[in-house]
């Protein structure tokens, strides 16, 4: 049954694509009570590799729900651009972000290779402590082997190794941004287990739940939802 529930939301990221064409936003449901926490900070989604914003349709539905209300998902060119220039763009993304909201700081979702997109952006190019919480959801941290087997050179910056991957595990851990990594037992883009571990870091890995299935589970919105909470 869990095999089946991962491929299911494997099928349900990739039905949902054509939603990322569609406005400038991903929709939400209306809700009656509007009310917001005023210290709750705009969440930043990346996605990963061969997505767009709507991979994270659910999840935002879920925060929505629970209270939050400011959102930005962007779409990056992954399979064109290396990391460092998608950081860069992070870095623009989350200067609009702070302009638009008139705040000092965001909180940023990543799903996949978005997690790495972040923390080059939150390591070294001076996002760390203007992103309050990172959560990366089944990022590879320590690389994929997966990625060795691509014909794309830039999608071969996920490997172990790799001289990004190499310089983000260099790096000292955030110490002003609180970092979490997410990640699932049943994830077999991401082998094998431990790569998705972030040393220094708080690190949480769910039973029954894949690589897809992190965007549709109801623990991983709950994770997000207490660690983004300010009462907290």
């Amino acid at each position: 049954w869990d095999i089946t529930r991962e491929m299911g939301a494997s099928l349900l990221t990739y039905e949902l694509y054509p939603l990322g064409f569609v406005g400038k936003s991903l929709p939400t449901v209306p809700l009656l009570d509007r009310s917001t926490n005023s210290r709750r900070l705009p969440i930043l989604f990346i996605h990963g590799i061969f997505h767009n914003r709507s991979a994270f349709a659910w999840l935002k539905q879920k925060l929505s729900m629970s209270g939050w209300r400011y959102f930005k998902e962007i779409d990056l060119l992954t399979t064109i651009h290396p990391i460092p220039t998608l950081a860069e763009q992070t870095a623009l993304h989350v200067r609009h972000i702070l302009d638009r909201y008139q705040t000092d700081q965001v909180d940023i979702v990543a799903h996949s290779m978005g997690g790495i997109v972040a923390r080059y952006y939150v390591q070294l190019l001076g996002g760390d402590g203007v992103v309050r919480n990172l959560i990366t959801l089944g990022t590879p941290h320590s690389g994929t082997e997966w990625s060795r087997f691509s014909l794309l050179p830039h999608l071969r910056e996920l490997t172990p190794k790799s001289k990004t991957i190499s310089m983000l595990n260099r790096c000292a851990p955030p110490s002003h941004t609180r970092a979490v990594s997410v990640s699932g037992s049943l994830d077999i883009i991401v082998p094998p287990k431990d790569a998705a571990w972030w040393e220094g870091v708080r690190n949480i890995q769910l039973s029954r739940v894949g690589h897809a299935g992190l965007l549709f589970s109801k623990r991983v919105a709950q994770v997000i939802a207490s660690h983004l909470d300010p009462r907290v």
